[in-house]
């Protein structure tokens, strides 16, 4: 509030105060000289407050007048509403759900309309209409909603069977399919056709006779396959290509199918080699495209989307028919589902840019020699106990070659059986190069099994095996180098004797679970053989015999370690001629023990009677033998350079000779004899006895 001001004027006091304060009943003190100034200047006062109004802060009323409440709609509709305002009505806006459908500011009094079409809204769904007023003060107001529903009745309704060829025109879309269809003819959609399908509806192709469909739409006009009322997974069947639909007549391209999958799947191909190019299919209750039989021919340039199961369900017969132009996004399993059984024919399993999953056991072998190649980079992912088989009782190859991608041999979850090669795989066309093998295991199964047949395995991984990496039964390998076997519950490897050469090189071992050892079955070697050194030891559980009509030689690489169980033996030259040639050096000898550190503990290393006396042993390493009674080393009728070894803890002998020329006086000095059992000599001569206890002084030149 402002204070009163005084001021003097002639013989007038003039008191003014702020017009403000009349209403609070205090004066205007004026002089005699000054009362019509201040008469003019109150009049001047109420003229103004009385000219100025005060600011508009109502809102106009607005009501739908069309469409009413529960009104069915078809087509174009004239939407209309009355505004009104205690001043002018500026616009109207039109509402449908959401969506501004229109909007008015050019009325007839006060009726408000704009034409709407409900373009995109499905037969039998329900819709809010809404309007919003506003004023020239800006004040806006809404109407209350009126639930309007689209109507079913335009269109062309179809259900029960077609028995005739037919087409479905553009002229008369939609089309709506008001229950179950059967098509037992030639049914043709033409472009930009919407075919609406009742709740629990389906349309079936071919179930009684031969029959097709056929919609092959345009990219700028497209098929629709769509549900009638409910837009969820699951309203609607789908579209199911049946026993009889015949080839070329079953075409969709360039169509959407959606909302569909109560049965099973948006499209069941049983049949019909059905052509799928350039679609959308998605929202469906279960998966996308479910084939059987020849039910696919091909699958390009489409995008399967929110399934609630695998995008692609088929056989792995038909793989080939997925082209790598093909999208699966926002599937519960991005994944393609093999299902279990047998491929008989040749065909390549192309890298889609998702895995496969094959949820049953699946087996590659047939009369035509079936060739499966897994190209680069694929995942192939194997459901609980779900083996890969190659080969049974008939013959059959496996290429997976992953140079330019590794390739993925795993479990979707738990542990899978792992691959089976048995005696129909092509050792030619059997191979496994940059690949990874892993989670197998399951039955105690190997990751990698192989009957009779040797197969090719090279730079490539096993592991994470429940029981044992690989397992050869009566076979060894084509190739086998660079590989890794790591992570499993058993020994990485079991072979048999005669097989061990065709172990290569650059290979490991270890991480096994205290299995970390290459288990060796025994065995006859009868052609020439190589252990080669690995990171671990064999573990010899048979006898080895080496001999033949072709005398072979055994070459024992450098570094090697051979740990034998009880009551076995290296046997050379004991059922053929054979050469032994174990040449260590003296910064890494050739070992040959026992599984534990007890005299005794195997039999030993025997020079038969038919051993070449080409034979040598040095620095090599000959430990707790015995087992047989006669000595860790053997040596029958023959005369094998034998030096600079260190022989020891036998439970019996060192050395036992029977019938040989050798120098027992060189054996002493050229090789380091120790901790033989008490009560025996360090060498047991049966030719000569009397060379069986020799001066004690001789045995300390021995070499260590």
């Amino acid at each position: 509030m402002r204070e009163a001001r005084s001021q003097k004027s002639g013989d007038c006091e003039l008191t003014t105060v702020d017009p403000t304060l009349a209403p609070s009943g205090k004066r205007y003190r004026v002089g005699r000289r000054c009362a019509l100034f201040a008469l003019l200047y109150s009049l001047f006062t109420l003229f103004l407050l009385a000219g100025c109004p005060g600011e508009d802060l109502t809102p106009p009323e607005v009501t739908i007048m069309l469409p009413a409440e529960g009104d069915s709609i078809a087509g174009a509709t004239t939407f209309r509403a009355r505004a009104t305002d205690n001043t002018a009505v500026a616009r109207v806006e039109f509402f449908a759900d959401a969506a501004r459908v229109g909007v008015d500011s050019v009325p007839d009094g006060s009726v408000f309309e704009c034409v709407w079409v409900p373009a995109g809204m499905l037969p039998g769904t329900s819709h809010k209409l809404r309007c919003s007023a506003t004023d020239k003060a800006g004040n806006r107001n809404s109407s209350p909603d009126v639930t309007v529903y689209i109507g079913a009745a335009a269109g062309t309704h179809h259900r029960g069977t077609i028995a005739a060829n037919e087409t479905w025109t553009l002229d008369s879309s939609p089309h709506i399919v008001d229950a179950n269809l059967a098509v037992e003819a030639y049914l043709t959609i033409q472009p930009g056709v919407s075919v609406y399908v009742a709740d629990a509806a389906g349309i079936t192709v071919g179930a009684h006779g031969p029959a097709g469909l056929r919609a092959a739409g345009r990219p700028d006009s497209t098929i629709t396959f769509t549900a009638l009322s409910t837009q969820s997974p699951g309203a609607w069947n789908g579209i199911q290509f049946a026993a009889n639909a015949t080839p070329d007549s079953s075409v969709l391209r360039h169509c959407t199918v959606e909302w569909a999958g109560r049965t099973g799947a948006l499209i069941q191909a049983d049949a019909g080699a059905v052509a799928i190019d350039s679609c959308s299919l998605r929202g469906s209750s279960g998966r996308g495209i479910a084939a059987s039989g020849n039910g696919l021919r091909t699958v390009a340039g489409t995008t399967i989307a929110d399934c609630a199961d695998y995008p692609v369900s088929l056989p792995a017969s038909l793989v080939s028919s997925l082209g790598a132009s093909n999208k699966l996004t926002g599937n519960t399993y991005n994944a393609i589902e093999f299902l279990g059984g047998t491929v008989t024919a040749t065909d390549t399993w192309p890298n889609l840019g998702v895995p496969y999953h094959i949820t049953g056991t699946l087996t590659i072998a047939g009369a035509a020699n079936p060739l499966i190649t897994v190209a680069p980079g694929c995942s192939l992912l194997f459901g609980d106990s779900v083996a890969l088989r190659v080969g049974v009782a008939a013959p059959g190859g496996l290429r997976a070659n992953g140079t330019y991608g590794r390739i993925i041999f795993a479990p979707v979850a738990g542990n899978w059986s792992g691959l089976e090669f048995w005696e129909g795989a092509d050792p030619v066309r059997c191979t496994l190069n940059y690949c990874r093998v892993q989670g197998a295991g399951a039955g105690n199964a190997s990751a990698i099994t192989i009957y009779t047949v040797p197969i090719a395995i090279s730079n490539t991984t096993v592991t994470g095996n429940a029981a044992g990496g690989i397992f050869c039964f009566n076979t060894g390998f084509a190739r086998f180098e660079n590989d890794t076997v790591t992570g499993g519950g058993g020994y990485p490897l079991h072979i048999s004797a005669q097989h061990v050469p065709s172990i290569g090189s650059g290979n490991s071992f270890r991480g096994n679970g205290g299995f970390d050892a290459i288990e060796v079955a025994g065995g006859s070697i009868t052609d020439n053989a190589q252990f080669r050194r690995q990171d671990v030891p064999y573990r010899v559980r048979g006898t080895i015999e080496v001999g033949s009509p072709l005398e072979p030689t055994l070459v024992i690489q450098t570094g090697v370690e051979l740990r034998f169980d009880p009551g076995t033996a290296l046997a050379v030259g004991r059922t053929g001629r054979a050469c032994l040639l174990a040449i260590g050096s003296p910064d890494d000898s050739i070992t040959l023990t026992a599984d534990s550190a007890r005299p005794g503990a195997w039999d030993g290393l025997e020079l038969d009677r038919y051993t070449s006396n080409s034979s040598r042993l040095e620095y090599c390493r000959l430990l707790y033998g015995g087992g047989a009674g006669q000595g860790i080393l053997f040596i029958d009728s023959c005369v094998p350079a034998i030096a600079d070894n260190e022989i020891a803890y036998s439970s019996n002998y060192c050395i036992y000779l029977v019938d040989s020329d050798i120098d027992i006086d060189a054996l002493r000095r050229d090789n380091w004899l120790h901790d033989w059992a008490p009560g025996f000599d360090d060498i047991f001569d049966e030719a000569f006895p009397s060379n069986s206890t020799p001066d004690r002084e001789a045995r300390s030149g021995a070499i260590r």
